[in-house]
């Protein structure tokens, strides 16, 4: 979660009656997921769809929170993919109190906005197997004015308005819900532009690497509205990321990757990457994972896929 937000609700109010939301801004509509979890089995999605908003995003994600009775349910929203980075860096040797202040400043040269202009968050990356190697964290830093934008929106909207996260949290929040996280598992994420790859081993996430696919479309994929990426180029960058999962961290080799969201698109990379690869290749099924009231087409885009990662979002995520 950025800063920004880190105390705008105390950690009693997010445990709402009315479950929790995720919501992920789009130009002019809004994905909104909404979950309920008992504690004691899958959790349960209430709502899962990207709104029109008509040019008033604010006022018609407040309405359509109202008519849900989700107006006070414990709301995150996701930051866009252009609007921040995050980058490995060496932990600095100081208090937690000036950790943010001390990753600030490695930050100058290693980003490609002005870190004066940006809020700045970290969170831990496992150790690696060598202890004497150097300890390293991940820094988030995303724009001062998206932050402000989405709090600005979401705030009046949204009673539990409390934190703001990023997409490779998200993702590592939907792969915790994976049996086969248990053992570690690789997710990877299709968005227009690029792939999002993340590793996590019970709820843990140890690796994130965005792979472009821009310059990867498939010639004979051109006018299907969305164009298939280069199986075999992905296959390679994968292997690479899961070697270095394995060797680095001294873990048991990752055997499984889930693509999301579904849909054709993701169905025609796994079917690819079956023979490009040993994994074992799955597109991701919520209804496996969650119980499903009124559904239809569920998590079948990257903004429902965030809205759903930041709504699965849990204390012990922080």
């Amino acid at each position: 979660m950025l800063s920004l937000l880190r105390k705008v609700l105390p950690r009693s109010a997010r445990r709402s009656s009315a479950g929790n939301a995720g919501v992920v801004l789009g130009e002019d509509s809004f994905a909104l997921v909404l979950v309920r979890r008992d504690g004691t089995g899958k959790p349960s999605i209430d709502h899962c769809r990207v709104h029109p908003a008509h040019g008033a995003t604010g006022a018609r994600l407040r309405t359509v929170l109202d008519k849900l009775g989700a107006s006070r349910a414990a709301a995150c929203a996701v930051v866009d993919p252009d609007d921040y980075q995050v980058v490995q860096v060496e932990a600095p040797d100081v208090l937690p109190s000036e950790m943010r202040a001390a990753v600030r400043w490695r930050l100058r040269d290693a980003i490609s906005f002005k870190v004066d202009d940006a809020a700045v968050d970290v969170f831990e990356i496992p150790d690696p197997a060598r202890r004497a190697q150097t300890r390293m964290l991940f820094a988030v830093a995303a724009r001062s004015a998206a932050i402000e934008r989405l709090t600005s929106t979401l705030q009046p909207a949204a009673k539990g308005f409390y934190a703001i996260d990023i997409p490779e949290l998200c993702l590592r929040n939907v792969s915790a819900l994976l049996p086969q996280d248990d053992k570690g598992v690789a997710m990877l994420a299709l968005n227009q532009n690029y792939a999002q790859l993340v590793t996590t081993r019970q709820g843990v996430l140890y690796l994130t690497r965005r792979i472009d696919t821009a310059r990867r479309f498939e010639p004979h994929a051109q006018g299907r509205g969305e164009a298939d990426v280069d199986a075999s180029a992905i296959a390679l960058e994968l292997q690479r990321s899961l070697d270095y999962y394995e060797s680095h961290y001294d873990q048991t080799p990752i055997g499984d990757l889930v693509i999301a969201p579904g849909g054709e698109r993701a169905q025609r990379l796994a079917a690819a990457l079956r023979d490009e690869t040993s994994l074992r290749v799955s597109v991701l099924d919520v209804r496996e994972h969650c119980n499903v009231y009124k559904s239809g087409e569920l998590v079948t885009d990257w903004p429902s896929l965030m809205a759903l990662g930041a709504a699965l979002r849990t204390e012990s995520a922080e």
